[in-house]
């Protein structure tokens, strides 16, 4: 296998365009934890190409806390107001070392590395035991320098910014270009997203009058996505990023329209609620049933196909909120461990319930959020968990893993499909 060169490497550093004395230091540690992973055999079926992904990314981490610019800072920080833990799937333990070199960090980072630069191990298992002994391996790696390697240079510099200071603006927005686009820990989940978006770029360098028009709206419609999508392993704004990242927490929250004047309950609320028994989830087997609950318990038009996109499914959950009104979502209510759900079935559910967590469009946020913070999805694991786990597989810590993680799970997963409600 070639080595990681010089360009790939630069390519995800802040200053990409210019080699920092630094960089040949970083690059042959980024090299030397490729090699040790091909010395070890281990986790062979990953590609070349992704090894090198994933040992650049563990560089970032490295020269991200080495110089303590805070993007890992802020990140952990984070999960640990958010979740009671700084690493998700990892317990805090007496080891671990705020702000510095950690094997669990490392354990994870490789995970979530290997996990959202490819679809092939999109849902691997975050304790597969041939993961954490690689990361493990590479952790020794970086570990063995700890103590002697210089920080990147000006690595930090970019970061001596402040969010309202104009004088600081172009800085600002230098960084948020790197963090969106190029930074190892925001990059990664975003992919999905940006393929599913990379078709209108495309259109646009075949039909703009000239290379320079091209490159005009190219620019504007990439600081468009910037400001209008999640990204990272929290699903966080660019704006909650940079607020996170400079000044240690999230921007104040703006108050929704229902808050600063009141507003009368969705009139599908109000039917729904009434038709249900005053509950706000309802779960319908078939279509025809579907079509008859709009019709006599919604007063919708008699006579009509209601939906009829969701003519050829089935297993249907129904959900209102008084602000956003009626959600449908279909394919799922056998997952769902509701006391009122005579649909739920725990065997289908052992394989499918993680779908709502990772799959875009399966479940609406809402809804997802509901069902989860009551303890419904009880069977969620992942896909990979009991083939992963071996001899010491344990079903109970499979799904003990996803209840504890959901929200997590869900925000890498699913970024604006679940944000963005």
């Amino acid at each position: 296998m070639d080595d990681i060169t010089m360009r790939q490497y630069l390519f995800t550093q802040p200053n990409g365009e210019v080699e920092q004395p630094t960089d040949k230091r970083y690059l042959r540690l980024a090299n030397r934890m490729l090699h040790v992973w091909d010395k070890k055999g281990l986790m062979q079926e990953v590609p070349d190409d992704l090894k090198k992904v994933v040992c650049i990314g563990l560089t970032g981490y490295y020269q991200d806390i080495i110089s303590d610019a805070g993007v890992w800072r802020s990140f952990i920080d984070e999960c640990k107001r958010m979740y009671g833990n700084y690493v998700p799937f990892h317990s805090d333990s007496e080891d671990y070392i705020l702000y510095e070199l950690n094997l669990s960090d490392v354990e994870f980072v490789v995970w979530y590395l290997l996990s959202f630069n490819s679809m092939q191990f999109r849902y691997m298992y975050p304790l597969d035991s041939s993961l954490l002994k690689l990361a493990e391996c590479l952790y020794r790696v970086l570990e063995a320098e700890y103590d002697d390697i210089p920080a990147p240079h000006d690595y930090k510099a970019l970061f001596d910014c402040e969010l309202h200071d104009p004088e600081t603006a172009e800085t600002l927005y230098d960084l948020g270009q790197w963090l969106f686009w190029k930074n190892w820990l925001m990059l990664a989940p975003f992919q999905l997203t940006y393929s599913q978006i990379y078709s209108q770029l495309v259109e646009i360098q075949h039909t703009a009058p000239s290379a320079e028009a091209a490159a005009r709206q190219i620019a504007e419609m990439r600081d468009e996505v910037m400001t209008s999508f999640p990204t990272g392993p929290l699903a966080l704004y660019l704006r909650e990023w940079m607020t996170l990242i400079l000044e240690g927490h999230l921007p104040a929250e703006k108050k929704k329209k229902s808050e600063d004047a009141p507003q009368g309950e969705h009139p599908y609320y109000t039917a729904f609620i009434k038709a249900n028994g005053g509950k706000t989830i309802r779960f319908i087997h078939t279509y025809d049933e579907l079509n008859h609950f709009f019709i006599e318990g919604m007063g919708w038009a008699d006579g009509e196909e209601h939906l009829p996109g969701f003519k050829n499914h089935k297993d249907f959950v129904l959900m209102v909120t008084p602000d956003k009104g009626l959600m449908v979502a279909k394919n799922i209510a056998r997952c769902i461990c509701h006391p009122d759900n005579p649909l739920y079935d725990k065997e289908h559910a052992s394989r499918f319930a993680f779908n709502l967590l990772s799959q875009r469009a399966v479940c609406p946020g809402d809804m997802l959020r509901y069902v989860c913070s009551n303890g419904w999805l009880p069977d969620a694991r992942f896909p990979e968990s009991a083939t992963a786990a071996g001899a010491a597989h344990n079903d109970a810590a499979d799904t003990a893993l996803v209840a504890a993680n959901w929200d997590f799970i869900a925000r890498v997963y699913l970024q604006e499909y679940y944000r963005g409600d």
